[in-house]
């Protein structure tokens, strides 16, 4: 599920906004305005000309990836590897390992813009590589993401709508303006991709995984999941851990401050709690228990988020509120639950699958369902191809390190 997430997002980068590799060694992705020309800041050919001769020894040297260097190594149209039978050449190879790179290098930045050292010999997993040695795998995870989506889609014979391919056309006929400027045509931004070595192949693939990728979801499983089945739904909900539940919250802190409350006032409402909890617990028809529980939490609650109650899995809410509800079967009341907020009253309720999830952005209990099984079934395919991947013999991955110059620390 992660794998296939983190294509998309990249995929969606790519689909509004091409990243430029600028030929020289330093990288430069761009984020252009509509309607403005894309065009490389050309470094000077001599700084201390432009900075002064005082000043020219404080400059760092350039530094970065050579990624013209990088792109020499092989010819454009030789094929390196494959990917589910379908041959991927050098050029296209390239391209997703200095866009890989490029990102890379932009959070290395960011990070060094906070104090913190990042760099392409930072250790970047727990088994101790670097991200140089893992650059490699992220071009081929991408490249594998990207074909499993194509075989989603043509597994499922899913395809794009009159409307999806209008709005595709609309995008691409939007980039003509944006990385050419005013004015320009198709054949302008044919010869732009020429430039930054990104094929025409390549660019239309990428857009048009975007496009499958929610055509696919739509198709299987309906735009918001309404072509999933009640019964798989509230299964799989389950299975994730995804309960619900409201609560009346007696707080023993100052919910404004988060300061505790003094000793007699927190006896009070331990005390208080108490009672809101046997009371409710004593009542036996469900109905007639629920109804009470509104009119206390009325009186009493003091969490101010809760008036719905919450849809929620493990993580969203203070785990001793989500346990507490977990251990409740639907209908029923929990004693006080204590956590650093106060105590919680408990009701479990029974999951309604058209009920927002607790800090979704808008997704139901049936879209997060759909989303889920969606991703598996992306996860299945893209196991598949994978295993397909093979590379050209004699073929070996560029060792990034090869291509890069560390930048000088200034006087």
């Amino acid at each position: 599920m992660k794998k296939t997430l983190i294509l998309l997002a990249a995929l969606l980068v790519v689909a509004v906004v091409i990243v430029a590799i600028v030929s020289g060694s330093s990288p430069k992705a761009e984020l252009p305005e509509a309607a403005e020309t894309v065009e490389p800041s050309p470094a000077p050919a001599d700084p201390a000309a432009e900075a002064g001769e005082e000043t020219a020894e404080e400059l760092p040297a350039a530094a970065g990836v050579d990624y013209e260097a990088l792109y020499a190594l092989h010819a454009p149209d030789e094929v390196v590897m494959t990917v589910d039978g379908k041959d991927v050449t050098w050029q296209d190879y390239c391209y997703v390992y200095s866009s890989q790179a490029i990102d890379m290098e932009q959070q290395f930045q960011m990070y060094q813009n906070y104090g913190y050292a990042m760099g392409w010999d930072s250790q970047a997993d727990e088994e101790g590589h670097s991200y140089a040695e893992l650059l490699p795998d992220m071009v081929e995870d991408f490249l594998a993401q990207l074909g499993a989506i194509e075989k989603m889609a043509e597994d499922n014979d899913i395809r794009l709508s009159d409307e999806e391919e209008a709005a595709l056309q609309e995008l691409h006929e939007s980039n003509f303006a944006s990385f050419c400027g005013e004015g320009a045509t198709e054949e302008d931004f044919y010869a732009f991709l020429d430039s930054i070595h990104l094929s025409p192949e390549l660019y239309w693939r990428m857009n048009r995984a975007n496009s499958l990728y929610q055509a696919g979801f739509n198709s299987l499983y309906g735009e918001n999941g309404e072509k999933l089945e009640e019964q798989e739904a509230l299964a799989q909900l389950e299975k994730d851990g995804i309960i619900s539940a409201d609560h009346i919250l007696i707080a023993t802190i100052d919910l404004a401050t988060r300061e505790a409350l003094d000793e007699a006032t927190v006896a009070e409402k331990t005390a208080l709690a108490q009672q809101i909890a046997e009371e409710l617990r004593g009542i036996e028809d469900p109905e007639e228990r629920a109804a009470r529980f509104a009119e206390l939490k009325e009186q009493h609650n003091e969490d101010p988020g809760s008036a719905a109650g919450y849809v929620f899995g493990p993580g969203v809410m203070v785990e001793e509120f989500y346990n507490g509800a977990l251990a409740l079967e639907p209908g029923e009341i929990s004693e006080p639950v204590q956590s650093a907020y106060g105590y919680h009253i408990i009701l479990r309720r029974d999951v309604d699958l058209d009920t927002e999830l607790t800090g979704s952005q808008g997704y139901t209990g049936r879209t997060n369902a759909a989303w889920t099984l969606y991703s598996a079934k992306l996860d299945a395919i893209l196991e598949q191809v994978t295993e397909s991947v093979r590379y050209a013999q004699g073929f070996q991955a560029p060792a990034v390190l090869d291509f890069y110059t560390k930048p000088e620390a200034t006087e």
